[in-house]
């Protein structure tokens, strides 16, 4: 008897979940881009100078990273998970550690100069290698997931609204929970 695969139908189960997809991939963005150079201007006491010039570099790293991300992705073997699940899989936990070590104080009392070059070596890493090599592949799948068009469409518009519901609960909640009044002075507490 022959066996045969049987693709279940494109429907709000596949959009809802990549909405949710794109809600964590892009809470951790929208975080970085709120949060980090407070962070290190703050916490970690480096000039704003030198963490706009750090993200920067990074953009121009991101230039060749995300064209060479995307042609990976595109000479990689189709498995049974496709072109772009396993990239996913497989990069999940060195951006999960990357997002973590961007934002440790442990080095807040150490020497400028040891600073500097963590945020520069983690910020790299997180923002240029593992987060693109998690991004890309993640919207490149819409092309895969349907060949419709218009199920495509709907997978574009469900994304954008991850992104907005993550930039909402970041822009509203974080500030209440990270922010407090301290001799009348409002002070990012951690």
């Amino acid at each position: 008897m022959k066996k045969t695969n049987t693709v279940r139908p494109f429907g709000i189960r596949d959009k809802v979940g990549y909405l949710f997809g794109d809600f964590g991939n892009d809470f951790t963005f929208i975080f970085s881009t709120m949060m980090l150079m407070k962070f290190y201007t703050d916490v970690m006491g480096v000039s704003a100078g030198i963490v706009g010039l750090v993200m920067t570099i990074a953009r121009i790293v991101d230039a060749f990273t995300d064209v060479t991300m995307g042609r990976i992705c595109d000479r990689s073997r189709t498995t049974e998970n496709g072109k772009f699940k396993p990239w996913l899989r497989r990069m999940c936990i060195p951006v999960a550690f990357a997002s973590f070590l961007i934002y440790q104080s442990a080095l807040a009392n150490a020497p400028m100069t040891l600073k500097i070059v963590y945020l520069f070596v983690t910020y790299i890493l997180w923002g240029s290698i593992f987060y693109t090599s998690i991004n890309i592949p993640y919207g490149s799948m819409a092309s895969a997931i349907s060949e419709e068009p218009d199920d495509r469409q709907s997978l574009s518009t469900f994304r954008t609204m991850g992104a907005s519901l993550a930039s909402t609960a970041i822009g509203v909640i974080l500030p209440l929970v990270a922010y407090k009044k301290i001799d009348g002075i409002t002070t990012l507490v951690g």
